[in-house]
């Protein structure tokens, strides 16, 4: 199977809590294996430690998409996502653009 992108997930301006990065990523649920999901924080004010966290572990380990794209994601959540992302073992598959 190929690696397609799904839609991009529009980060709210204020994105804090494990239950909120879960319903986040729930319209992606069953649709993320082997795809590449965009995380677009162009609107992103603030987001927590627990948020970033549940959104790779959401994405990457339980939904199994080949890769998370992050677009414009500011410096404070870009570091809370790559210490989840290290602290899971799928830094390979995040990647950051702006």
């Amino acid at each position: 199977m190929s690696t397609q992108v799904l839609p991009s997930v529009k980060m709210p301006q204020l994105s804090g809590g494990r239950a909120r990065a879960r319903a986040l990523a729930s319209p992606l649920q069953g649709r993320m294996r082997e795809q590449q999901v965009r995380l677009d924080c162009r609107q992103l004010v603030a987001g927590t430690a627990s948020f970033a966290d549940e959104i790779v572990r959401r994405v990457l380990l339980e939904g199994g998409a080949d890769r998370l794209v992050v677009e414009y994601a500011g410096p404070a959540f870009g570091g809370y996502l790559q210490d989840a992302a290290r602290d899971l073992d799928v830094s390979a598959s995040i990647t950051f653009v702006n």
